[in-house]
């Protein structure tokens, strides 16, 4: 049982201490602004550097001015929007039999196009013992949250690609909730890894054959990857390598610690106005390594009530009018959602397993077990989560 007085004294105590830090942190991210716009002309000596550098943080690769900005483009007359999104019930070995649930969601927003809109779900039950259990690192091992969560993930795209084909209708733009960098495959095996990458990147070919451009939409990202470019720029050494910096060994704050903290939408909340995005950056995750022509890159959009990051792969970026077509839909649908996809929205709504139907899930899992005259148990730590206190 929460302590709640306790709580409200800790609430108290941080809440007190962010008030005073708020004027120091307004003055970094009035630096990282003065930053971005000092290297308008210099941008391409920054880039040199960045790639001579070692650092401890993922930062962004560009090829145009940091600061620079793109206002809105047209929108076209016609168009198809295509959302997907995804829950799950994760395993239970406490539970009475042992399985997970993947609910996918999607739907399709026909606009200026004679058709109605289109929204579906369908959930997939795993059970089968090669979808229990998996080869993780030459280990047969039981999925976990982690991995289920991945291939959820992959899920959602295929349904993507599914809708892509059912409609023949271009243009069209196919949105997902999240990334596009698969970052939890980092330092995982790699069999699971291979498999999960393979599967990812067939998507992607498909998409592109297509011709349906895709993007991960980021909301309230936490990304640091274009001030920590810019960090690199303030470092007083010709090239930087944080493992062997003397003001660090020395005890002293370093020249890049004037915008340290300050976070990526900090800076594009001052630099962007609604509807104009950013350059596009790319990211250095070592994952990337992997997806070849794939490459996936990304811009902040000023989304009306928020900066987002908006994903999107290589052949996306190096075409104009599928650049210019997410650009604009991305930002039509946040309005048409007062501030997130409407697109993505619904698919979360048709998508999302409440508390309530978890447990009917089980109830009716059990049910079925009793039907077909197995004996049903449950472990002393699910019985006491089921009887209420009294």
């Amino acid at each position: 049982m929460l302590n709640l007085a306790e709580i409200q004294k800790q609430l108290a105590k941080m809440v007190e201490e962010q008030a005073v830090r708020k004027p120091d942190f307004g003055q970094k991210v009035g630096i990282a602004v003065q930053e971005a716009k000092r290297w308008i002309a210099g941008y391409q000596h920054l880039a040199s550097k960045i790639a001579g550098s070692k650092t401890s943080w993922l930062v962004a690769k560009f090829d145009t001015p940091l600061s620079q900005v793109f206002p809105l483009p047209s929108r076209p007359e016609r168009w198809l929007v295509f959302a997907s999104d995804g829950s799950q019930i994760f395993p239970d070995r406490h539970e009475a039999m042992l399985c997970y649930l993947i609910n996918i969601g999607s739907v399709t927003l026909p606009y200026g196009v004679d058709a109605r809109p289109h929204l579906s779900n369908l959930p997939h039950l795993f059970y089968r013992e090669s979808e229990l259990y998996q080869r993780w690192g030459g280990r047969r091992v039981l999925v976990n949250e982690e991995t289920v969560s991945v291939k959820r993930h992959l899920m959602e795209v295929e349904e993507l690609v599914r809708l892509a084909r059912s409609w023949k209708f271009r243009p069209a733009v196919a949105l997902i909730d999240g990334t596009l960098i698969l970052w939890t495959l980092e330092g995982k095996p790699a069999d699971f890894r291979a498999i999960m990458l393979r599967r990812f990147l067939r998507m992607l070919d498909i998409l592109r054959d297509l011709k349906t451009p895709i993007a991960g939409y980021i909301s309230a990202p936490g990304s640091t990857d274009v001030i920590n470019s810019m960090r690199v720029g303030l470092c007083s050494y010709e090239f930087a390598n944080c493992d062997k910096c003397d003001w660090v060994r020395e005890g002293k704050n370093p020249p890049c610690a004037v915008i340290e903290g300050v976070a990526d939408i900090h800076l594009f909340e001052r630099l962007l106005k609604p509807g104009e995005r950013s350059p596009v950056f790319w990211s250095s995750s070592q994952i990337l390594s992997d997806y070849g022509e794939h490459q996936i890159g990304f811009f902040y959009l000023h989304a009306g009530l928020e900066i987002a990051r908006v994903e999107i792969p290589k052949w996306v970026v190096e075409d104009e009018g599928m650049l210019n077509l997410v650009h604009s839909v991305v930002y039509d649908q946040a309005q048409k959602g007062r501030g997130y996809p409407i697109a993505l929205a619904e698919a979360h709504e048709q998508a999302v397993i409440r508390g309530t139907e978890r447990e009917l899930f089980y109830e009716m899992l059990e049910a079925a077990l009793i039907r077909q005259g197995f004996k049903v148990s449950m472990t002393f730590k699910l019985m006491a989560k089921r009887t209420p206190a009294v």
